[in-house]
């Protein structure tokens, strides 16, 4: 109960407004937007995965899809050059 919680009446007013382009290259006119949302779950798990193969192998990359084969072959063929 110390701290109030902010409020839209506590923020700043803002107009939204819009400027729709159509799209040159596109028949319909229209662009795809619809994938934006997901395509950075891909990355981040690569990017994991090759977090803890550094720590452990000094593995610093791996091909998108990091199949359980690919992870495997990665891990061996660190295992052989060092």
């Amino acid at each position: 109960m110390d701290y109030a919680l902010p409020r839209a009446a506590d923020g700043p007013s803002f107009v939204f407004e819009t400027h729709n382009v159509p799209c040159t290259t596109n028949p319909l006119g229209v662009k795809g937007a619809g994938e934006a949302g997901a395509i950075g779950s891909c990355p981040a798990v690569v990017n994991a995965i090759i977090e803890g193969l550094w720590r452990e192998y000094k593995i610093d990359h791996i091909d998108m899809p990091a199949t359980a084969e690919r992870v495997w072959i990665a891990i061996r063929e660190a295992q052989q050059a060092a």
